[in-house]
């Protein structure tokens, strides 16, 4: 089997060669790895793993030629992009990472406001060369991401502000969500038209939890969130795409919700959250939706030793690698106090006890 071959028939519960896996992690951690390794390029890199999944953000984006800049240095390390968040580097406890520094809209008062902001299009991208772009890459599972409906809005709105909203000036709230949901409808509806069949799934992710609870009640979910992915689902569904979803945090009682409106795959299986322990999710979903995660990043990859991490990472793999419907990768998108032996020691796992247990 190839990657393509491999993630494409464990999402649909088939018997594979191996679990497949996946990887990612911040800018800083892919250089270190690629001084580590001596890789050169992202595929050598996703190769040296055995990724069989390879994000597109970042690797293979359309062209942008929209009236503003798609990111501008606003001075002081501070960068605006296109949708109007600000971002700045800061170091933080596992190293640099990007923080958000001022909420554009969180002073806004009234959907009247919320119009005056200068709102991206997806008419401002050209993806008239993607499938030749993408070529290269057809031996893996290809996977377009960056669609959201209720995080990319607290970017903008601030979190508070936004749960604030949902609460007591629900227009405010459905207006802003449905300004992201019919961009990333748009934009993903000309990519995956553009690609031809060469993207195999399409990525949300929206965090709806804490590590110990939901942010608001499932008739707040199904008020604000369920309607607007479903729309997502359904344009990928629409070419023939799986759909993940992502969400950190205890999010169970999300997920019978989420299998309704008809998500593939569920990502990350944050095991240290309450509820979502992987006995749990598997007896109850393993063969209604597929599983992406698991490994965690918040104490196993950081803090144990290489042969710790093979151990867990072979527990994950016979508890939710049974019957297919498994992709081994990291809880999270991995941070710079992940160390490179603990990365190796991941992947080195999968592929040696990965096998047949599918």
């Amino acid at each position: 089997m190839d990657s393509k071959e491999r993630a494409l028939a464990a999402i649909d519960f088939q018997q594979t060669d191996r679990v497949p896996m996946d990887f990612h992690a911040n800018p800083w951690v892919y250089e270190r790895l690629h001084r580590d390794l001596g890789t050169s390029s992202h595929r050598e890199l996703l190769l040296r793993l055995r990724s069989d999944i390879v994000d597109l953000r970042g690797v293979v984006d359309p062209v942008y030629h929209g009236p503003v800049p798609l990111s501008r240095d606003l001075g002081d390390g501070v960068r605006e992009n296109v949708w109007g968040w600000r971002q700045k580097l800061v170091e933080t406890a596992t190293g640099w990472e990007d923080c958000y520094v001022a909420y554009a809209l969180s002073e806004a008062s009234s959907v009247d406001d919320l119009e005056q902001h200068r709102w991206p299009s997806p008419d401002w991208f050209d993806f008239s060369d993607i499938a030749e772009r993408l070529e290269p890459w057809k031996g893996f599972a290809v996977m377009a991401s960056g669609a959201s409906v209720f995080q990319h809005p607290t970017f903008l709105r601030r979190l508070e502000v936004l749960l604030m909203d949902m609460a007591t000036q629900p227009e405010m709230a459905h207006w802003l969500m449905d300004r992201f949901t019919d961009f990333y409808v748009g934009f993903f509806d000309r990519m995956l038209t553009a690609a031809g069949g060469r993207i195999d799934i399409l990525r949300a992710a929206d965090d709806l939890g804490t590590q110990h609870g939901l942010l608001f009640s499932p008739d707040m979910f199904r008020t604000f969130i369920k309607p607007r992915l479903k729309k997502l689902v359904d344009m990928a569904h629409s070419h023939g795409v799986k759909f993940m979803f992502h969400s950190c945090g205890a999010i169970r009682p999300f997920i019978e919700d989420l299998i309704e409106i008809g998500i593939d795959i569920l990502d990350p299986l944050q095991a240290a959250a309450a509820g979502m322990e992987p006995e749990g999710l598997k007896e109850d979903y393993g063969d209604r939706v597929s599983l992406h995660g698991g490994i965690c990043t918040q104490h196993l990859l950081p803090m144990a030793s290489p042969g710790e991490v093979k151990a867990e990472v072979r527990r994950r793999i016979e508890i939710l690698g049974k019957g297919g419907g498994y992709i081994l990768a990291p809880c999270h998108v991995l941070q710079s106090d992940v160390p490179t032996a603990n990365i190796l020691a991941m992947s080195e796992a999968g592929v040696a006890f990965g096998s047949g247990s599918s």
